[in-house]
């Protein structure tokens, strides 16, 4: 036999036993994968189907997993969620919950992260009959079929938002009938236990009531008219006056000049930054400005009594601060009932995962810290 010979016998040997190898850690993977680590009633929720849902999820809402504490969240969270989503639509065909879809389509748009005003824009887009591509379109690069693809993905996201604020409602709804049978209570010291624990987090924020005078930044004059304006204050005459003045131009120059509005300084949006540098701690009767408001909604009732949110345009304004809240830490008695709210709702959902039959095996679950190779990979 050959020195050539036998090396290819090794090596067709060795290749054989790195491809039966390779099978067996393949097997070891599913099979992990297989292990059971819940149950809701008579069916079990596998390593494999909690994986699944996490590489599913859409970009903002996957977590960062570290720990088996961040897979356990995401698994009763999932948990949860399957638990309530029926009992929201059961409910809604019973009239005893209601979602205004407009405030769902809302709600969906404040948790799009940097996609929020392109978002708006294309909801607020009209899809041209003609196919023709309008100067709106082309600055976001649509054509007819694609905007009309983006709007109908807008409606489908506002039907799962309207699905999880009926879930939502339904909980709360069956908490206060739960109540009332006497199968929850809450105790004093429940309560003043969890205010301690979340007494940091129970902060007002910072809050105007304001009417303002504003000249839409689409105008290239904008900023100068608001300083004009701001000019003539300062020389003697009364924000009141001038309001007036501007109110009465409205209807001949089409603009609606003066408006009435709240805000409230939400360290986390940007964009408001520059408004709250010139507002944040005004006493009420303080005009000011010219400042730049940028775009924003705000939600309101027609004639009808309908929910709407009306998109409030980029504008400079001067404003006069009708009322000020500063920002603070809610004392324990007006803390009360957003300290109990979750804690009715924490016990309900225990309630309802008793009544299905949810068991979690905590121990099952795989420690982030120690998977390697394909595993990591959620």
């Amino acid at each position: 036999m050959s020195q050539n010979r036998i090396s290819l016998q090794k090596a067709l040997f060795l290749l054989l036993a790195a491809g039966v190898l390779t099978a067996f850690g393949c097997g070891q993977i599913t099979d992990k994968d297989r292990i059971r680590i819940a149950k809701i009633g008579e069916q079990y929720i596998t390593r494999g189907d909690l994986f699944k849902l996490i590489r599913e999820m859409p970009d903002t809402e996957r977590p960062m997993i570290r720990s088996r504490g961040d897979l356990l969240r995401v698994l009763n969270d999932h948990i949860d969620t399957r638990v309530k989503l029926p009992l929201g639509k059961k409910l809604a065909a019973e009239g005893k919950v209601s979602v205004d879809r407009e405030l769902a389509r809302e709600q969906y748009f404040r948790e799009s992260g940097d996609q929020e005003e392109q978002l708006r824009a294309m909801w607020r887009m009209e899809v041209p009959k003609s196919g023709e591509i309008t100067p709106m379109m082309n600055l976001y690069g649509l054509t007819p079929e694609l905007l009309q693809f983006n709007k109908d993905s807008i409606e489908e996201e506002t039907d799962r938002m309207v699905e999880k604020l009926q879930a939502e409602q339904a909980v709360e709804y069956l908490a206060v009938e739960a109540v009332k049978a006497g199968k929850i209570t809450i105790e004093e010291q429940e309560i003043q236990r969890d205010y301690e624990f979340m007494k940091e987090e129970l902060v007002t924020l910072e809050e105007l009531q304001f009417i303002g005078i504003r000249f839409i930044a689409d105008d290239p004059e904008a900023a100068a008219k608001a300083s004009a304006v701001r000019d003539r204050i300062t020389a003697g005459e009364s924000f009141d006056a001038l309001a007036a003045e501007y109110e009465s131009k409205s209807a001949a120059d089409g603009v609606q000049y003066v408006f009435q509005s709240g805000i409230q300084n939400n360290p986390a949006l940007e964009k408001f930054r520059g408004f709250w540098a010139a507002a944040s701690g005004a006493e009420a009767e303080s005009v000011i400005g010219p400042v730049y408001l940028p775009v924003y909604q705000q939600v309101a009732r027609d004639k009808e009594g309908h929910t709407r949110t009306v998109d409030m345009p980029a504008a400079y304004i001067i404003f006069k601060v009708l009322e000020h809240k500063p920002a603070g830490i809610l004392d324990y008695e007006r803390a009360k009932p957003f300290v109990m709210k979750p804690l009715l709702l924490s016990k309900m959902m225990h309630l309802l995962r008793d009544e299905r039959g949810v068991e979690v095996y905590q121990d099952k679950l795989p420690d982030p810290a120690q998977m390697q190779g394909p595993a990591t990979t959620l």
